[in-house]
């Protein structure tokens, strides 16, 4: 990340004074301020979402998860594995095809 990248995000968003950023602030507190920075975004994603599904839900004939509602950049998908039994049927169809061209 460059200074001006780091500038933008600590003194722009963050509200940190130039003057310590340039003159105090080392590498690793930009480090530790922008954890902190991201914690707080997060914790305030959460309430949004967690607001949403009270609504929605309230509004909902079936049940919501809070996924459902909105899905956080950090919430991984579960359905990221790749099924072997469906690889090797793939690897076979394609032999197939390829002994038919």
């Amino acid at each position: 990340m460059s200074v001006s990248a780091l500038y933008e995000e600590i003194v722009g968003r963050g509200g940190v004074s130039p003057a310590y950023f340039f003159e105090e602030m080392d590498f690793k507190e930009c480090i530790v301020f922008m954890k902190g920075m991201r914690r707080k975004e997060r914790s305030e994603l959460e309430n949004t979402r967690l607001i949403m599904w009270a609504v929605l839900q309230s509004q909902s004939r079936r049940t919501l998860e809070l996924e459902d509602v909105m899905k956080l950049e950090d919430e991984e998908d579960d359905e990221t594995g790749v099924d072997q039994q469906e690889l090797e049927e793939l690897r076979k169809r394609a032999k197939k095809m390829e002994k038919k061209l």
